[in-house]
């Protein structure tokens, strides 16, 4: 049906990205400059530090929506290959 060939391609897509070379050096290298900011900011720059913050909790939940989106298509797969394992 439509609604799991959505969730494939976004699987797929998902899985692509997460594997790229260049999305992972991207991710890592904005990460750790926020860790730097944050690491090097003075004990008066609480704005600094919160938008390092905010930066390394985004990225964190961008992540996690793609594994997210591969996970919730895999289940979906082991539902359905179940539902076929059972039937006569």
């Amino acid at each position: 049906n439509a609604m799991t060939l959505d969730m494939k391609l976004k699987a797929e897509q998902a899985k692509q990205l997460l594997q790229s070379k260049a999305f992972k050096e991207a991710i890592e290298r904005v990460k750790n400059q926020q860790i730097q900011s944050f690491l090097s900011s003075s004990q008066q720059d609480l704005e600094m530090r919160e938008k390092a913050h905010a930066i390394v909790l985004a990225l964190s939940s961008i992540e996690h929506e793609l594994t997210t989106a591969i996970a919730d298509y895999e289940m979906l797969n082991r539902k359905k290959s179940k539902s076929k394992e059972i039937a006569p």
